[in-house]
């Protein structure tokens, strides 16, 4: 069970990244996340937020979920979640590429086998959308998204400070 109160504590931080984690399986039902009102109580425009749908290989024989992930993948989801850029994930990507090379492989390597897995899982979604690799594109553009607002208001902060010093 998630605190409540150190969830409030870390989202209500405007600099914190929120992730909206949840399970492949209950993707049809995220209208009622917690974890979507969570976000959305904290990050109403959506401009810190990133959705990751883990699981997709455990759900991948339920029709109706795996129809729900790539709906809300294409943006035409739940109202909810059209602001939320989202991420498929697989649940252990190292083991899956793992068993499929036989042998201790990089992180890299596993994370493009997600790719492919997922590719097959979902088809017709975004490869944008897929995998680990995707997830850590879509939080440094969220980075760098945020340090170009926060930066210049920074340098203003610190004009003619730096003579004071």
């Amino acid at each position: 069970m998630m605190d409540d109160s150190l969830v409030s504590e870390y989202a209500e931080y405007n600099d914190a990244i929120l992730l909206v984690i949840i399970a492949a399986a209950q993707v049809p039902e995220i209208a009622s996340s917690l974890a979507l009102r969570v976000a959305k109580e904290y990050d109403g425009d959506g401009t810190r937020t990133v959705g990751v749908i883990s699981k997709i290989d455990q759900a991948s024989a339920d029709q109706k979920a795996l129809a729900a992930v790539q709906a809300l993948l294409l943006n035409q989801g739940s109202p909810k979640t059209a602001d939320i850029p989202w991420v498929a994930l697989i649940g252990q990507s190292v083991s899956i590429a793992t068993a499929q090379s036989g042998s201790e492989i990089s992180l890299e390597t596993a994370w493009r086998a997600e790719s492919e897995s997922l590719k097959s899982i979902l088809i017709g979604a975004p490869q944008s959308q897929l995998g680990r690799i995707a997830l850590a594109d879509d939080l440094a553009q969220l980075i760098r998204k945020r340090m170009k607002v926060r930066v210049p208001n920074l340098l203003s902060g610190l004009q003619g400070k730096s003579q004071i010093v």
